[in-house]
Order: structure tokens, then sequence, then C-alpha cells
């Protein structure tokens, strides 16, 4: 056993379907409907995911505080090796090196903590 947890779906009763009991919807009204619009639980922050530039390596870090938001946006500022993007609840935002310390110094990432 590979120590995955495997967890079950019904796409055979959705293959064997009729169509006539799903709506259409167009390519661009899936596009906007599910992959321009996002949703965070509650208890999340920030979801920043981090590129590291010479091996493509991604990595993606949740959290609940955003002092801990600043915190990784820090140490990436100091390693310089990775291309980060940054999504709250209200912005998806991809940052460059320079823009790290200026979004942890700023009240974005430290309005929710007062």
């Amino acid at each position: 056993m590979s120590g995955k947890k495997e967890f079950p779906n019904n796409f055979e009763k959705y293959r064997q379907a009729d169509s006539r009991h799903f709506e259409p919807v167009t390519w661009e009204e899936f596009y906007e409907w599910r992959l321009c619009q996002w949703e965070l639980p509650s208890s999340i922050c920030c979801i920043v995911r981090a590129e590291h530039k010479e091996t493509g390596k991604i990595t993606e870090h949740v959290y609940q505080k955003p002092s801990a938001v600043a915190k990784r946006l820090q140490a990436y500022d100091k390693q310089g090796t990775h291309d980060v993007i940054l999504a709250s609840h209200e912005f998806v935002v991809p940052l460059s090196r320079p823009q790290f310390s200026l979004l942890t110094d700023a009240h974005i990432i430290d309005s929710e903590d007062d």
C-alpha cells in the first residue's frame, strides 16, 4: 500500500447521466466562474506560492496569521532566489524582490493583527 489515502468519487454516475441534466456552459463562462474567482476559507489569511528561479520547484505556504506571512516574505527577500505570488481574500498578486519589504511594512499584512 502506498500510504496515500484514496478519496472515492462519483465519476461513473456523472459519466452515465443524461446530458439533459446538466446546464450547458461556454468556455468563457467557465473561465470567469472558476478560474478568475477564488475563495479562501475564513480561517486562512494568505497563501504564498514561491517558485525557485533556478530549479523551478514550487512550494506553497498557507497562513492563518498576517505576521507569519510577513516573516516568510522577509525570508524570501533575503534569499533572493524565488518568484512569489501572494493570494489573500482581496487579491492575487505576483511580487518581485523590492515589493516584499514594502508589503511586509505596510498595513495590508499587519492590519489583521490589531
